[in-house]
C-alpha cells in the first residue's frame, strides 16, 4: 500500500470513529456530513468518496458492527456446553449487547426511516435477516444431529427462530432492556417446549 492509499484508508477510518460518535450522541436524522467533516477533519467530498452518501456511510458503520458481534459471539459460546444453553445465551448477548449499544436509538431511526424507500437498506436488512436464519438453522442442526432436539426440519426451525426473533425486537420497543430479555427467554422456552399440558 503506497503512502497515498494509507492516507485515503486512514482517513476512511477515522471518519467511521467520527460519524459513529456524532450519529450514538445526536441520532441518524440530527448528525450532518458538515459536522463529520469537521470533526474528521476532511472535506464533505471526501466523505462522499468513500461511502457515496451519509445513509452509505451508516451501512457500513452497521457491517463492521455486525462482523464484530459475530467475532464476539464466537468467543462468548465457548462458555455453553448444550445448544439450548447457546440460544438462551445468543438472546441475552444480543439483548444486552444491542440495547446498550451506544448507536441502538440512531439504528432504530435509520431503519424506521429509509427502511421502505432505500433499495440499499432493503437489500441488508434482507442479507441480514437471511444471515440470522442460516445462524439460526446452524444452531438447530447442531442439536438435531447430537439428540439435544428430536429430528426436524433445521431449515423451518431456523425460518422460526428468526421470525420470533425480529417479530418481538419489534414490538418489544416501550419495555425495558430486562423485560425484553425476559419476554425473549418466554417466547424461546416456548419455542422449545410448547404450552400444551402434557396428558
Amino acid at each position: 500500500m503506497n503512502k497515498k492509499q494509507l492516507q485515503s484508508e486512514e482517513t476512511k477510518h477515522r471518519i467511521v470513529e467520527v460519524a459513529s460518535e456524532l450519529f450514538a450522541k445526536k441520532g441518524y436524522n440530527a448528525a450532518s456530513i458538515l459536522e463529520m467533516a469537521a470533526a474528521a477533519q476532511c472535506s464533505k467530498a471526501n466523505i462522499y468518496y468513500h461511502f457515496k452518501s451519509k445513509e452509505g456511510l451508516f451501512l457500513h458503520i452497521a457491517e463492521l458492527l455486525e462482523t464484530e458481534w459475530y467475532r464476539n459471539w464466537e468467543v462468548h459460546k465457548t462458555g455453553y456446553d448444550t445448544v439450548t444453553e447457546q440460544l438462551f445465551g445468543v438472546i441475552e448477548f444480543s439483548t444486552k449487547q444491542g440495547l446498550a449499544h451506544p448507536l441502538y436509538m440512531a439504528a432504530c431511526e435509520f431503519i424506521e426511516g429509509h427502511a421502505e424507500g432505500s433499495s440499499a437498506v432493503r437489500k441488508l436488512l434482507a442479507a441480514k435477516i437471511e444471515k440470522n436464519r442460516l445462524f439460526y438453522e446452524g444452531l438447530m442442526t447442531e442439536g438435531i444431529v447430537s439428540g439435544e432436539f428430536k429430528p426436524g426440519n433445521a431449515r423451518q426451525y431456523g425460518i422460526i427462530l428468526e421470525g420470533m426473533v425480529r417479530g418481538i425486537s419489534e414490538t418489544a420497543g416501550s419495555m425495558n432492556p430486562m423485560e425484553t430479555l425476559e419476554l425473549y427467554k418466554a417466547a424461546l422456552n416456548v419455542l422449545l417446549h410448547g404450552i400444551v399440558r402434557e396428558q
